[in-house]
């Protein structure tokens, strides 16, 4: 009672929305009608401990983002809170900053944000915005830094972004992270262009009219009608035909198409991200694009280096997936230098992999992960 009477003061100023209950009865009955962005719980809601408020929880279905405030000393290993899906955990919140800082981590700053006066806001998507770039583009190369550096300069303000890079190194993360940064609404429209047969892709990216074909019974609006107001992600760009590369560029010139099979003109707007195995360059002066799509897209172009260049990045790499994997043990000496001496052509893809039979295979006594106890085939084996 005290840790949630000493909450509901501080937060009174920055959420005067916010609403306290003392059962949960009462407060599923009245979440019906009056939704907050999230759901603070303190852990002295219930005499019957942590565990038996979080089953009762999961079993009424309370809709939105929870946060189990608790001051449990158990919750150490925790380090703070941790996100498990709609759910986090804060420990021994006593400023009102924390609490901010675990509501901005698990919904987001938006959940907040009209309780906070503008420099507080401007800070926050600041650190927030440095936060979630490191944590997700894993690295402190020169490379990675600079990447990190143009998402968080253009922001918003672009309209079409290429990203070029080996297979594996990362570039469906970086365009996510151009989609969070843009601020722009759902759809994110994923399309991967090798999996596109090349005598559908015009029904797959612009839709058909009913009737257009013979197994045409609906009309459909294809990827580029679904992408309309948010944004389409083209990837492997390189396996798209030159017919519908020429029907993409009237597109982004002119925001209108003709579905399959229709005479009426559609119009969708929105960004696009395209990215490519082989750099653009490359591309156009093989064939492989058309030039004036190619000039098209040229104009924002976000390279990613591979593994064998930036190998700085690999130990950070190591330790974040490792986590990923829910594995606490490191490599030992030997394991790790072969991982540093490896090119890894499938780059960071491959490494997780790799990592992943490290830990898969790692005997429940040891303290640290070697490649000698790895049973299948292993590049580290081929490393020595």
């Amino acid at each position: 009672m005290k840790l949630r009477t000493a909450i509901n003061r501080q937060l009174k100023k920055p959420c005067p929305a916010a609403t306290t209950f003392n059962r949960i009865t009462t407060l599923k009955q009245a979440m019906e009608t009056d939704r907050h962005a999230v759901l603070l719980i303190d852990d002295e809601f219930s005499k019957k401990g942590l565990l038996y408020l979080i089953h009762t929880i999961m079993k009424e279905h309370l809709p939105g983002k929870k946060i189990l405030i608790s001051s449990a000393s158990h919750l150490d290993a925790q380090a703070g809170y941790v996100k498990d899906n709609s759910f986090g955990i804060l420990h021994r919140c006593s400023k009102i900053e924390q609490l901010i800082s675990c509501v901005i981590e698990v919904a987001g700053i938006r959940a907040i944000s009209d309780h906070l006066t503008k420099p507080q806001k401007d800070r926050l998507m600041k650190t927030q915005g440095n936060n979630r770039l490191s944590s997700v583009l894993i690295g402190q190369s020169a490379n990675i830094t600079n990447i990190h550096n143009i998402i968080q300069t253009i922001g918003p303000n672009f309209t079409g972004v290429h990203i070029e890079g080996e297979t594996g190194t990362g570039k469906e993360v970086i365009a996510n992270l151009l989609r969070e940064e843009s601020e722009t609404p759902d759809p994110f429209i994923v399309v991967n262009c090798s999996t596109i047969p090349e005598t559908l892709a015009d029904t797959h990216l612009f839709g058909s009219r009913r009737g257009a074909y013979t197994d045409a019974k609906e009309s459909t609006p294809g990827y580029v009608g679904q992408a309309n107001g948010g944004v389409l992600f083209l990837d492997e760009l390189e396996d798209m035909g030159k017919p519908v590369q020429a029907k993409l560029l009237r597109l982004l010139e002119t925001h209108s198409y003709q579905r399959v099979g229709g005479d009426s003109i559609q119009q969708s707007r929105f960004k696009l991200i395209t990215a490519s195995n082989i750099p653009l360059r490359t591309l156009r002066d093989t064939d492989k694009i058309r030039s004036d799509l190619f000039y098209r897209l040229e104009r924002l172009v976000i390279h990613i280096a591979p593994l064998r260049e930036r190998k700085e990045d690999i130990p950070l790499l190591v330790d974040h997936f490792l986590s990923l994997l829910g594995e606490y043990r490191r490599p030992d000496r030997t394991t790790m230098r072969l991982i540093m001496d490896y090119n890894w052509p499938g780059n960071a893809r491959e490494l997780f992999h790799e990592l992943e039979r490290l830990s898969v295979f790692a005997s429940q006594t040891a303290q640290e992960l070697s490649f000698k106890e790895i049973l299948t085939e292993s590049v580290l084996r081929r490393v020595i």
